[in-house]
């Protein structure tokens, strides 16, 4: 024990741990460093319909209400978090980023959380489906069920970022299905993003294809502005 404690102390010396974005050096349990996680654009809006996130949606598809923790513009600390959580091999963002999401809300009375799934090509490339980590971790501290049987990913389109939103929603138009699981109740589902909305509203309206009577409503670590 003794050697492995000073072989991480000689390693933490020559490679130490760098905030993802100012590049200081930081403590091995922390992705960023004091300054910058105190100074997170953080929305601080509440899970209702009195939001940018369901402003959004409302046009796209029916949810009863939405949620974004952080704003998401271009080559803020925000996007350079999501890279790090979806390219950089860093799960542990999502779930820190769950924990302070449930510091500002109350989830109640939900019957499952809905994370939005992955293609299989792309889970077996990037090793885990970041989206996970936040709704593990929302799930688990809020102690509603994790549902990951129910939407499926059927097809690995390229990146939509270059897409405006009518493109986006036509190229997603067989993207997702549902298995043969029956759900009926309140669920919260769950992504890492809201730009355009395309992705949320294919999946909130092919669940509601087959179960109309299911409420939703959503949660995105950020939403673009």
């Amino acid at each position: 024990m003794e050697l492995h404690s000073i072989g991480r102390a000689v390693f933490d010396l020559f490679f130490p741990k760098r905030c993802l974005n100012c590049d200081s050096v930081i403590s091995q349990d922390n992705p960023l460093c004091i300054f910058c996680a105190s100074n997170l654009p953080c929305t601080h809006w509440n899970l209702d319909n009195n939001n940018l996130a369901y402003q959004k949606l409302k046009v796209l598809c029916k949810i009863k209400s939405a949620h974004s923790l952080l704003i998401f513009r271009h080559d803020n600390i925000t996007q350079k978090l999501l890279h790090n959580l979806k390219y950089g091999n860093h799960p542990e963002i999502g779930s820190l980023l769950a924990q302070k999401t449930l510091m500002d809300i109350e989830l109640q009375n939900f019957d499952g959380i809905i994370p939005i799934p992955i293609h299989p090509k792309k889970l077996k490339k990037r090793g885990y489906n970041q989206v996970i980590p936040y709704a593990k971790t929302l799930s688990e501290i809020a102690q509603i069920p994790l549902v990951e049987d129910f939407l499926i990913r059927m097809e690995n389109n390229p990146s939509q970022v270059f897409k405006n939103r009518e493109k986006r929603l036509n190229s997603l138009q067989n993207a997702f299905a549902l298995t043969d699981k029956d759900l009926e109740g309140h669920y919260i589902l769950v992504d890492d993003v809201l730009t355009t909305g395309a992705t949320v509203s294919t999946c909130v309206n092919l669940v509601h294809s087959k179960f109309p009577k299911i409420k939703i409503s959503v949660m995105t670590i950020a939403c673009g502005v």
